[in-house]
């Protein structure tokens, strides 16, 4: 008869020797859902107001680009 000097190894069902990795502590970080609601809500009103400038911009070069076809076709007309 053997005697285990390990009787709380012997009721472990890990067998010994074998790899038993720790279990890894959680780091996703915790999100308030209003708060990245709110977030989400400020970066579009951002964008919003990003792309409307670049429209307004645009629409004033449209209007300085023909006013200043306008003005060469005239040129012309007089020469």
């Amino acid at each position: 008869m053997e005697t285990n000097s390990h009787p709380e190894a012997a009721a472990s069902n890990v067998k010994q020797g074998q790899y038993s990795p720790r279990k890894r502590k959680d780091t996703t970080p915790r999100v308030n859902p209003q708060l990245a609601v709110e977030l989400v809500y400020q970066e579009l009103k951002r964008v919003e107001v990003y792309t409307k400038r670049i429209e307004d911009a645009t629409a004033r070069k449209v209007q300085i680009d023909g006013k200043s076809l306008e003005s060469a076709e005239n040129r012309l007309k007089n020469v």
